[in-house]
């Protein structure tokens, strides 16, 4: 949309300009006039679906200006603005049909909603007179609209008809239909070309169908079958599968679910909850599922975890790492025919598994995760999409500790110095000359060796111990933040504080608001 601005003051014009933000509001182009001859003069080549104009200005103020306007281009909105609460100028704002009349000084909010009205006004004139031209060029974009509207939260079925009838989609009556819900897995997805191949594979089901992106990974496809067109959970099968040979030619990872069948226009959110649903079931097949039907679902036991986790545990402690790889291959295999209720029970449980080797790495000396790019063992199984990222995921960290294990195994001072650390790290004083005096090493000696072996200095390491140790406390306790710098062996909070933004990238505050269950 267009605006024209006018008022004879600068600064006037420049506050209106910057006071909100037009492209958000759906205005792209605004131009300014300092009176009411000048903006006509624009208006020859310039034309404004919004006029915001001051009321007095010199050689033309705003209201014969606004009569002017109503002459060559009557579809214009007109927004008076006034220092003068003046009654004459108010009946005559009112016979022009100013969508609003507002008193300086400017309130921006304020402002703000006359001119949503004025775009609101503008777009159901245009709906009115239905123009052709527009609707063209925008049916696309409302056709997407509506396709998010028949899942919201309330459906007006007359605007929603109306609107759809603007751009040649004609919803039949009554409406019978089902949501599809596709996901896309992808961290270079195009979601141009991920919606040109979904609409050409819609437009061979011979079904009408409306269509749209709902973030950056899922898109809503919405069958809508005329009466000549029998839609039957077989059919609706048969569209979903080839929507998902179609989506296989350009993406490895995707998932496509479908929601009940249902018999009116209200119900579409419910058949888009059911596709909510079984997409997370996808979530236990491999990328590339298609799920039209529920899965019954049974709990994988609190005792079945527990006795994994013994199992894990024991197995850690005898370093058995070929025996946990096949116990948590067992555990996907297993789960994969009893899913869990909830897709996040299943990943907290891996995240349990991460904890664990993570907690084992650390008495051995060695970082298994480290401080950097979301690499922990909550941020690294929430991101995975899939059970076999998961699976993968996890599997990567156990053949990294087995390695560390393997090559530590080869320094037995740098794994003394961190066990030391670990077990110390709390204490204030703790430095490099009780470690030195601790293995018996001169204080460079040491630094060289420690540095040799893990790449680090022993400050730098103690410092990223401690706050990882600081991560876990924050996580557990609500404690003040006094308590947890000093128990993480720093007097003075505000140091603890620059440390730990310095190797998480956050202060305690926010990752504690972050993170914490």
């Amino acid at each position: 949309m267009r605006l024209l601005i006018v008022d004879d003051e600068r600064l006037t014009r420049e506050g209106l300009r910057d006071a909100i933000n037009w492209k958000n509001l759906g205005i792209f182009e605004i131009r300014e006039a300092v009176d009411g001859l000048g903006a006509l003069s624009i208006m020859n080549t310039f034309k404004p679906d919004i006029l915001l104009t001051d009321v007095r200005m010199p050689r033309m103020d705003g209201i014969k200006l606004a009569t002017e306007l109503r002459r060559i281009n009557p579809g214009c909105k007109v927004i008076f603005i006034s220092g003068y609460a003046d009654k004459e100028y108010l009946k005559a704002a009112i016979s022009l049909k100013a969508v609003q009349y507002v008193e300086k000084p400017i309130d921006a909010e304020e402002l703000e909603d006359a001119v949503k009205q004025a775009i609101q006004e503008r777009m159901d004139d245009q709906l009115i007179n239905e123009n052709e031209a527009f609707a063209r060029a925008n049916s696309s974009l409302v056709r997407q609209q509506a396709t998010l509207n028949l899942i919201g939260e309330s459906i007006d079925e007359h605007q929603l008809r109306k609107q759809l009838d603007w751009t040649g989609f004609n919803l039949p009556s009554p409406v019978v239909g089902a949501t599809v819900l596709v996901k896309i897995v992808d961290p270079i997805a195009d979601n141009d070309q991920a919606m040109t191949i979904m609409t050409t594979a819609a437009h061979r089901f011979a079904c009408p169908f409306l269509l749209a992106p709902k973030d950056s990974m899922h898109y809503v496809l919405h069958l809508i079958p005329r009466a000549a067109f029998h839609l039957d959970k077989p059919s609706l099968r048969t569209m979903c599968q080839e929507l998902a040979s179609a989506l296989s030619t350009q993406f490895p990872r995707f998932a496509v679910a479908a929601g009940d069948i249902v018999n009116d226009i209200h119900s579409f959110k419910q058949s888009y909850i059911n596709a909510v649903v079984r997409i997370q079931e996808a979530f236990y097949l491999p990328p590339c599922a298609v799920v039209t039907d529920n899965t019954p679902l049974r709990n994988f036991s609190e005792e079945q975890k527990r006795l994994f986790m013994d199992n894990l545990k024991a197995a850690l402690k005898l370093e058995q790492f070929d025996e946990i790889d096949s116990h948590v291959q067992h555990l996907t295999d297993t789960i994969r025919k009893c899913p869990m209720e909830l897709v996040n029970a299943t990943k907290d449980l891996y995240r349990r598994i991460a904890i664990e080797l993570e907690a084992f790495a650390e008495s051995r000396g060695i970082r298994l995760f480290t401080l950097q790019n979301g690499d922990s063992p909550l941020e690294f199984i929430l991101g995975c999409h899939f059970i076999d990222d998961v699976l993968a995921a996890v599997k990567s960290k156990l053949r990294q500790l087995q390695e560390e294990v393997t090559e530590r195994s080869k320094n037995t001072t740098a794994s003394r110095v961190m066990r030391y650390i670990h077990e110390h790290y709390a204490r204030e004083s703790l430095s490099v000359g009780d470690l030195s005096e601790y293995m018996q090493m001169t204080n460079s000696h040491l630094i060289a060796v420690f540095r040799k072996s893990t790449g680090k200095t022993v400050k730098q390491y103690l410092m990223e111990y401690r706050v990882e140790k600081a991560k876990q406390l924050l996580m557990e306790d609500w404690m003040k933040m006094s308590v947890v710098a000093s128990r993480m062996g720093f007097k003075d909070g505000e140091y603890f504080a620059k440390v730990f933004r310095k190797h998480a990238g956050m202060t305690p505050s926010e990752y504690r608001n972050r993170y914490r269950p």
